[in-house]
């Protein structure tokens, strides 16, 4: 059984370009395209398929779909890791690198998978090339629109395949789904409404010490801390009434954590190895009549299709030190990042000059690791098959 399953996942790992790109492309477009084609799009075409005129059932299939593979894979995941759990005390790197592995296959099943078919298509700004900061530590700020920002991020983290570095900031009402238990895992922080000099300890103590000793880089966060659609109005109110900059197409970021968190990662708390050295700060913006959801990623509601990422990157050695200077900067950087949203509804550009580059997602990383947790799934299950019928078998023989 261990031979075979070796050599499985060196089929996965292998994957034909054949099987990774001629097949999943075919029946992306043949088979299941949902979107009814929007003849004003250029690239979409003006053809419509048979397919495109049973939306509803084939949504509700895709749906079905995305559910049961993100549980199949969180399941999985939680399975592997149970037992070996233990080894984390003996082997701690080990364990590490371990988990890293399995949550970076978690990543790229996920959801950067449905963004293989045609419809979506994600462009990144070529005046600053991001990947340079991919391999080094770095706070990523995000504004935060709707849902399908997540999503979003998500495919520009496996494009690089740094998610193994990856540690996120996220609510938590988000904990205990099937996205959340993988994030758990792997140590990510969990933020939420409460005493504010609980949370403020608790940011300061985990990317103190288990952000380092987890060699993790990047930390994706929303300052934001909701969607526009819900916090825009509060957000102005807010803004009005403690004479701050009033926003349109972003919120006020929420400074507490970005404050403490900047802090903690440059070594103003304690000190630190390998402290963080840049801020990168990404602008998300969406051509289409509203902006992009997690429910239109899932039932593969694509009509607008474009997603646009500006970067903009700031050294953390130039950057103020004093929490209230700290703030005055985060906020002034929300601004310009309003200024630049309206622009581009406008113009098309965040910036006058503004040249743009398709994401070409890789295929065959992302398509392996689905077979990498089906092929695994399978042994799995077969192994706890077993030990339960050991149990049993025992615990009859005691009786």
């Amino acid at each position: 059984r261990f031979y075979f399953y070796i050599s499985a996942l060196s089929v996965s790992v292998r994957f034909d370009n054949c099987l990774s790109r001629q097949i999943p492309q075919y029946i992306a477009v043949n088979l299941i395209t949902t979107t009814t084609v929007n003849p004003c799009t250029p690239h979409l075409g003006s053809r419509m398929r048979l397919l495109d005129l049973v939306t509803t059932p084939l949504s509700w299939v895709r749906a079905i779909f995305f559910v049961l593979n993100t549980l199949i894979v969180c399941l999985v995941e939680t399975l592997v890791l149970l037992p070996v759990y233990p080894f984390k005390l003996l082997f701690p790197q080990l364990y590490i690198t371990f988990e890293s592995f399995l949550y970076s296959k978690c990543g790229e099943a996920f959801v950067p998978v449905f963004t293989l078919l045609p419809q979506l298509r994600i462009y990144t700004d070529t005046m600053f090339d991001i990947e340079q900061v991919t391999r080094q530590r770095a706070m990523v700020m995000v504004n935060h629109q709707e849902s399908g920002d997540v999503p979003v991020m998500m495919c520009l983290v496996a494009n690089f395949n740094i998610s193994h570095t990856t540690t996120w900031i996220s609510d938590r009402m988000f904990k205990w789904t099937q996205f959340g238990i993988p994030a758990q895992w792997h140590n990510c922080f969990w933020s939420a409404e409460g005493n504010k000099a609980a949370v403020v300890k608790q940011l300061r103590d985990h990317f103190s010490t288990t952000y380092f000793d987890r060699g993790h880089k990047w930390i994706v966060f929303f300052p934001e801390g909701g969607y526009l659609r819900n916090r825009g109005e509060s957000a102005r109110r807010w803004a009005a009434k403690n004479d701050l900059p009033m926003l349109t197409h972003c919120c006020l970021p929420r400074a507490t954590a970005f404050v403490n968190v900047h802090q903690a990662v440059r070594g103003d708390i304690i000190p630190v190895p390998d402290p963080v050295e840049e801020v990168v700060d990404v602008t998300i913006a969406y051509k289409g009549s509203r902006d992009l959801s997690l429910s239109d990623v899932v039932f593969g509601r694509f009509s607008h299709t474009e997603v646009y990422m500006n970067f903009r990157s700031y050294k953390v050695s130039e950057m103020p030190r004093e929490e209230k200077e700290l703030e005055t900067w985060l906020y002034a950087r929300y601004q310009e990042k309003d200024e630049m949203l309206a622009r581009f509804k406008e113009t098309g550009e965040f910036v006058e000059g503004n040249t743009f580059t398709h994401m070409a997602l890789p295929r065959r990383r992302i398509l392996g690791s689905l077979l990498f947790w089906y092929i695994t799934a399978f042994f799995v299950l077969d192994f706890y098959r077993s030990l339960f019928g050991h149990v049993l078998a025992l615990a009859d023989r005691l009786i």
